[in-house]
């Protein structure tokens, strides 16, 4: 079981480098998989997180002492990040084992540490990384662990009420991102992004402790920070929904003390707490209540973005741009006049002879150019001609003449003659009989003088 395991995390901490919304349900099925695996043997388990969190706390204790990039680079990774979240999954996952339960404190003194490392706005990402790992530990772990600080301080150490350089359509998704650039930092996104991280986060881990009989002495600091946020923040759509939780976090808290009201056990009697807090609980509590229904609304919009993940991807969204058709036609005439051994441009040279083979290529484009302009003038030569042969034919027809060739001489060819039209034939027949009639009248006319 140990070689596996070896192989197991070394596979994992590889894959893990790179985080995309691609590769994030893989690492997550690996992880998973991984402490199943380790949840088998408790004892071989605390042996290889112990020394893995003792690796982890000596890179966060070299970044505490150095301050330079090079260290806080080597904790400010996705291999970090997710190694955190393996260990946290395995203590989450083995909650009642005594073996594994000495490694809570540890990790979470790691956890707090890799947070507060470096306390500025473009690692935002980071710390709600961070207070996700101790919100589950928390509550699988049933053990208290102070989460609340980390989004409050996020709320008072930000001006959420400054105007935004630039308009975002789109929010930003900090689940694969743990910094920001300072371009996203002017955005409007990262300021809704970071409102609803702030609005989730609270919301779960308050949820998980609306049942605890200490619950209103928990979050009395938080009523009076969320009310100080309140009267300093002018912006509506965050205000609404800090009034949101402020409003469910003073209901719950009426009502967990107007249930204390009536125990009759002391502090010191754990397990009448326990039975008591079993007991609200199962009845439900106005913020658990508050809890499930935005639940569901969560996991729907999330179900709804990992089905429109796929469309997307292939960018339908964007608008085509127009293809300059000049410039392309500029680009191919330019590809058409490169000249060298390998291009296509001398596919004519088996058409040239020799001497014009080894003569420039410009010389040669004259010389065509010349060419062909002499055989355009020879063509508008001889089309000049034919007009004028058939015109001489048209006016030949017309009088009857016949047309011959002036090189049937020379040739000595046969004389071609034209077929006569039976027009013309018409009006000599209509002659010949108008001076046969003509050479009656006048025989009749000299008989009569006679007589």
């Amino acid at each position: 079981l140990e070689p596996a395991i070896k192989q197991m995390h070394m596979a994992y901490v590889k894959n893990c480098k790179f985080t995309s919304p691609s590769t994030l349900p893989n690492i997550n099925f690996m992880r998973r998989s991984l402490v199943e695996v380790l949840g088998l043997d408790h004892q071989l388990s605390y042996y290889q997180a112990f020394i893995h969190i003792r690796q982890l706390a000596i890179q966060l204790r070299n970044a505490i002492v150095n301050k330079k990039k090079d260290a806080i680079l080597a904790v400010y990774n996705w291999q970090f990040i997710h190694s955190l979240e393996l260990w946290g999954g395995l203590l989450g996952h083995a909650a009642g084992s005594e073996v594994l339960q000495p490694l809570i404190y540890p990790l979470v003194q790691v956890v707090l540490g890799t947070l507060r490392l470096v306390p500025t706005a473009k690692y935002f990402p980071l710390r709600f990384h961070c207070a996700s790992i101790l919100t589950q530990l928390s509550t699988a772990t049933n053990t208290f662990i102070p989460v609340l600080p980390i989004y409050l301080d996020v709320l008072d150490t930000y001006n959420f009420g400054k105007k935004a350089k630039r308009l975002s359509m789109r929010p930003m998704d900090f689940s694969t991102i743990l910094k920001l650039s300072q371009s996203q930092l002017g955005e409007s996104a990262f300021k809704d992004s970071t409102i609803d991280e702030i609005f989730s986060g609270l919301t779960i881990y308050l949820a998980s402790n609306s049942h605890r009989i200490g619950f209103p002495e928990l979050v009395t600091p938080l009523i009076f920070q969320l009310k100080a946020f309140l009267g300093k923040c002018k912006q509506g759509n965050y205000c609404k929904k800090i009034k949101q939780i402020l409003d469910k976090v003073i209901a719950n808290q009426k009502f967990i003390e107007t249930r204390r009201k009536s125990v009759n056990f002391g502090v010191g009697d754990k397990q009448a707490i326990q039975i008591w807090e079993a007991q609200v609980e199962r009845d439900g509590s106005p913020l658990l209540a508050f809890y499930r229904s935005w639940k569901k609304v969560a996991e729907t919009t999330r179900l709804k973005k990992l089905t429109n993940q796929a469309k997307m991807d292939d960018y339908a969204h964007i608008p085509n741009l127009k293809k300059n058709n000049k410039k392309i036609r500029m680009k191919m005439e330019q590809e058409k006049e490169v000249t060298g051994f390998l291009s296509n441009s001398d596919e004519d040279d088996d058409d040239i002879d020799d001497e014009e083979r080894f003569k420039l290529k410009e010389e040669r484009g004259k010389r065509k150019h010349k060419d062909s302009e002499s055989d355009n003038e020879d063509e508008s030569e001889e089309e000049e001609d034919e007009e004028e042969e058939k015109k001489s034919s048209r006016v030949g027809v017309a009088n009857g003449a016949v047309v011959d060739d002036d090189d049937d001489d020379d040739d000595g060819e046969e004389d071609e003659v034209e077929d006569l039209k039976l027009e013309d034939m018409e009006s000599e027949s209509d002659l010949e009989m108008e001076d046969n009639f003509e050479g009656g009248d006048d025989s009749g006319g000299g008989d009569s003088d006679s007589d």
